[in-house]
């Protein structure tokens, strides 16, 4: 499965019938190393659940259970692993993540400013007032 970095994207875990009531977990890493992202309650309601970027939603009808991840890293890439606890057998599904780089935008150039003209200011010319002295 392949996604983009900054984005989100979904990946399903369909189960078989019987399978409804038990513990849903979604694993990060090689299986010998795995850890465990996010995982569902028994018996949960709602039946969705969040954990920092993940949520796991089961929808016990169709037998699937979701998980999400939201903006997505580089370092989410490798292998995942949707896995029911059961008493006899445990279902497990290898789910592998591309993260690709988003492509690089660089930002719009700054706009330029308009040119500023420079008018000369006309003088400012008030009527003269002249005083005359009269002298006898």
């Amino acid at each position: 499965m392949r996604a983009q970095e900054g984005g989100n994207t979904s990946i399903d875990c369909p189960y078989d019938q019987g399978y409804e009531n038990f513990i849903k977990y979604f694993y990060k890493g090689n299986w010998a190393n795995r850890v465990v992202v996010i995982q569902s309650q028994q018996q949960q309601h709602p039946s969705c659940i969040e954990n920092g970027r993940y949520s796991l939603c089961d929808d016990r009808k169709r037998r699937v259970f979701t998980v999400s991840i939201r903006h997505l890293q580089l370092q989410d890439a490798g292998p995942y692993w949707c896995f029911i606890e059961a008493w006899t057998w445990d279902p497990i599904t290898e789910v592998q993540l591309i993260v690709d780089r988003a492509p690089h935008i660089p930002p719009p150039p700054h706009p330029k400013p308009d040119p500023v003209t420079f008018r000369p200011v006309p003088p400012t010319t008030h009527p003269s007032t002249t005083k005359t002295m009269a002298t006898e």
